[in-house]
This record gives C-alpha cells, sequence and structure tokens, in this order.
C-alpha cells in the first residue's frame, strides 16, 4: 500500500511538473524581499548593466550565431539569469553587454571585475572554487579522446606511449597531468593554445591523441569537417561540472543567479533548451534529468 500511495505522488508531482508553464516565477518569500547587496550588484547597479563573458569556440555550450551573436545552451541560461535581475535587482532598465574571452582571459575578466558572469563551458573543480565563485552545475559530460580514424586505437589503455595534445590551462590538461604524475598514464603531452590547433596536430601526425570535453569535440570535429578523419573513443576518463563562473565574494548575487537557474530547472524551459542544443541525443538522460531534479529547490 505505501508503495502504492508512493506511486500517486510521483505521477502527481510529474504531472503537476510537466503542467507548469515556461516563465519563471519570482517567490514572495520575504526572504526575496530583502534588497540584494554586494560588490558585484553594486558594479551592476552603477553600471546599469551586466557584463556577460563568454567563448566564441565552445559550440553547443558558447558560440557566435549566424546573427553574429552570442548564443549557446550556457549563453541561454545566462540570457534568462539576465533577464530575471532587472526584478531581482528592481532595476528600471539594464543592458546585456557581451565580452568575448579565450581559454585563459576567461578567468582574468572575472577576478578584474571587467565581466560579472562566465557563460561557456567552464568546469567546476576545488582548485578553482578558491579563486571563484560557481552557480549550480548547468551540465555535466565526461572528458576524452579524438584518434584519427585510419589507427586501431580504440581505448584508454591502448594511449600508453603515445603523444597526446590538450588545450594548455584547460581542466582537461590539470587531470591529465595528474594522470602521468601518478603513473596512472604513461603518455607524453603537448599543450597547445587552441583545439584547433590540436586537431591540425593530429591530422599531421605529429600527436596520437587530442584530449577535451566529448561534445566540445565532437562538435568542432563536425563543424571543422575533420568528422570523418576523426573520432572518438567511447570511454570517458574523467567526468567534467559545468558551471556558470562568477566573483566569489557576492553570495547575494550568487543566491540570485541560483534562484533563477533552481527555478528554470523546474520548468519545461529546461527541457527545450536541452532539445535546441542537444537535439541528437534525443533527450536529456538519467544523469541530466536527475542534475535538473536534484537541484530543483523548493522557495
Amino acid at each position: 500500500m505505501r508503495f502504492c500511495h508512493s506511486l500517486l505522488a510521483a505521477v502527481f508531482f510529474a504531472t503537476a511538473l510537466l503542467a507548469t508553464p515556461p516563465a519563471i516565477a519570482q517567490s514572495t518569500d520575504v526572504t526575496e524581499r530583502t534588497p540584494l547587496n554586494g560588490p558585484v550588484i553594486q558594479r551592476i547597479r552603477e553600471r546599469q548593466a551586466l557584463t556577460i563573458a563568454y567563448h566564441p569556440n565552445m559550440a553547443p555550450f558558447s558560440l557566435l550565431g549566424d546573427d553574429g551573436q552570442p548564443t549557446g545552451y550556457t549563453v541561454d541560461l545566462c540570457k534568462i539569469i539576465a533577464s530575471q535581475l532587472v526584478t531581482q535587482l528592481d532595476l528600471k532598465l539594464m543592458d546585456v553587454r557581451w565580452v568575448k574571452t579565450n581559454t585563459r582571459s576567461r578567468f582574468d575578466v572575472i577576478a578584474s571585475g571587467d565581466a560579472d558572469l562566465e557563460c561557456s563551458a567552464t568546469s567546476n573543480t576545488l582548485d578553482r572554487q578558491r579563486h571563484f565563485g560557481f552557480s549550480l552545475t548547468t551540465f555535466i559530460q565526461g572528458a576524452t579522446f579524438a584518434v584519427r580514424s585510419d589507427t586501431d586505437l580504440e581505448k584508454l589503455d591502448h594511449l600508453t606511449a603515445k603523444k597526446i595534445a590538450v588545450v594548455r590551462n584547460s581542466t582537461t590538461s590539470k587531470l591529465l597531468k595528474q594522470a602521468v604524475a601518478a603513473n596512472q598514464l604513461q603518455a607524453t603531452l603537448v599543450e597547445v593554445k587552441s583545439f584547433e590547433a590540436a586537431a591540425n596536430l593530429l591530422a599531421s601526425k605529429d600527436v596520437d591523441a587530442v584530449a577535451g570535453d566529448r561534445l566540445v569535440m565532437f562538435d568542432q570535429l563536425v563543424r571543422s569537417k575533420l568528422g570523418t578523419r576523426f573520432r572518438l573513443l567511447p570511454q570517458d576518463f574523467a567526468p567534467e561540472y559545468y558551471a556558470v563562473m562568477m566573483a566569489p565574494n557576492d553570495p547575494d548575487f550568487r543566491w540570485a543567479v541560483n534562484a533563477t537557474l533552481s527555478r528554470t530547472f523546474r520548468t519545461p524551459v529546461i527541457g527545450e533548451l536541452f532539445q535546441r542544443w542537444f537535439g541528437s541525443l534525443n533527450q536529456p538522460g538519467q544523469l541530466m534529468e536527475a542534475l535538473y531534479f536534484t537541484q530543483a529547490y523548493p522557495e
């Protein structure tokens, strides 16, 4: 009988969730009516603008659209955050400014205050948490390797004594260095400044593999028309937890960002975003569904 009650409750909850309108509702809780304040919020008020940093070559998470404007899964989430900040901060007007970055400068613009949010494919790690603030997790994926299609490399242990190219200052680079230092991976790492540079080394056979985030590499291979020459190994060697990056010293600002994300995770909007940018995957899958469900906090 208890199982039946639990099942009915689950069905009722799922029905209510699906019936929720796409609009991101604002809470009327007394704690939210308390004015938000902090250094980042004060900067936004003074500028009457939110400045968002993004990487233009991190599709499908952040890229330049056909109209020349920033777009992508994480960028679209940050556009929702921006729209809600106007109400959360009780602003009459707030511009949204966009700043292009790369794998290194994305940290610099947040540290200097030149940008308020960084919305690309940035991994949240314990080391980075010492210096930066991060939102709720927005996406989980694995890091893997791209190899030439004409090789017999099929598994991770086939990369022993091979040369692996990886983008400098990336989370993947740090993970690989740790693996090599611990003798978990016996390979030579070749650090480069971009995926394009790594792909060129792989095409010219100067390296045997390229390491990176699976979805980002897949998208870049397709866009560069190199998909037929390269393939991704089926195994992942490490998880990557993406989040929106911000300054670490403004808890009210982080709360405002997380409140919008959590409320978005409760509505069909997040499913629509997923389909728009990862439609080839058909549906979020159990891991991403669990991510959204467990971060859809009550008011």
